[in-house]
C-alpha cells in the first residue's frame, strides 16, 4: 500500500510538472474567456513561482500574458523587476517589435536620412494625424542632429478609409518625398492605386501595439508614443545609449 501510494504520488508530481509547461494545458484555461482564434504558441518561466509568461497570437499578431500554472488565473499586465529597475515585460515585447519590423526592409519605406546619421527611428504616421504632421514639418531639425526618420504608415482611421487611400496615393506617387511632403502640409495628392504595403504596415503596427500617431520605435525595439520635438528626441536618445 505504502510502495502503490509513493508511485501514484510519484506519477501526480510528473503529471503536475508537464502540465505547467505544456501548451495545451494553457490553451484549455484561455479558450474558456477569449475567442477561438486567440492560440497559445509558447510557455515560459517567469521570475514569480507558479506565474508561467504566455505567448499569444491573437490574429493581429503576438501579445504577452501571464497565467497561474493552476490555469485558474490570467494577468494582462507587465512584471517590474524593482530591484533592477527593468520592465521585464517590455523588454520581451520590444525583441517581438524588432522581429516584426524586421519584415519592411528599406524598399518597404520612406525614409527621410542626413547624410550623418546617428539614430535611425521608425514612425508609424497618418497623412491625417495633426501631431504626425507637425513632426513631419520639422524633418529637417531631426535630421540637422543625426536622427533619420523611417516612415511606416499607420492609417488611424482603418484600411480602405480616407487616410488610407492617402497613404496608398503618397506610396504609389511617382515622388514619394514629394507626395508625403505635400500631404503632411495640408494638400490634396493625386489619386493612384498600385502595389502596395500599406495594409501590412498597418496590421505590423497593431501587433507591435500602436495605438495612435505619430509612435517612434526606436532601434532597440523601445516605443515612444506621441510626438517628440527633435531636441528632447536627441536627448532620450543619448541618454538611452549611455545607459546601454
Amino acid at each position: 500500500m505504502k510502495i502503490k501510494s509513493i508511485c501514484i504520488a510519484g506519477l501526480f508530481a510528473v503529471f503536475s510538472a508537464s502540465a505547467t509547461n505544456d501548451v495545451a494545458h494553457y490553451q484549455q484555461a484561455l479558450a474558456k474567456i477569449t475567442a477561438p482564434n486567440v492560440k497559445v504558441t509558447a510557455v515560459f518561466d517567469t521570475p514569480i513561482s507558479d506565474i508561467k509568461e504566455l505567448m499569444v497570437s491573437t490574429g493581429n499578431g503576438t501579445d504577452i500574458v501571464y497565467m497561474s500554472t493552476d490555469g485558474d488565473y490570467l494577468i494582462q499586465g507587465s512584471i517590474f523587476d524593482i530591484n533592477r529597475r527593468v520592465d521585464i515585460t517590455d523588454q520581451k515585447k520590444a525583441k517581438l517589435r524588432i522581429e516584426t519590423l524586421s519584415e519592411f526592409g528599406e524598399a518597404s519605406r520612406i525614409n527621410y536620412f542626413p547624410e550623418q546619421m546617428d539614430y535611425e527611428v521608425t514612425v508609424f504616421t497618418d497623412i491625417d494625424c495633426g501631431y504626425c504632421r507637425q513632426l513631419h514639418s520639422e524633418m529637417q531639425a531631426y535630421n540637422d542632429l543625426g536622427i533619420g526618420i523611417s516612415y511606416l504608415f499607420f492609417p488611424r482611421s482603418g484600411l480602405k478609409t480616407a487616410s488610407y487611400d492617402k497613404a496608398v496615393s503618397v506610396w504609389c506617387a511617382a515622388d514619394q518625398h514629394k507626395a508625403m511632403d505635400e500631404a503632411k502640409a495640408g494638400s490634396q495628392v493625386a489619386q493612384k492605386q498600385c502595389d502596395n504595403p500599406v495594409a501590412e504596415q498597418y496590421k505590423a503596427g497593431i501587433a507591435t501595439g500602436v495605438t495612435g500617431t505619430p509612435a517612434l520605435v526606436l532601434k532597440d525595439g523601445t516605443m515612444m508614443p506621441g510626438y517628440v520635438p527633435p531636441q528632447r528626441l536627441k536627448q532620450q536618445l543619448d541618454a538611452l545609449k549611455a545607459s546601454q
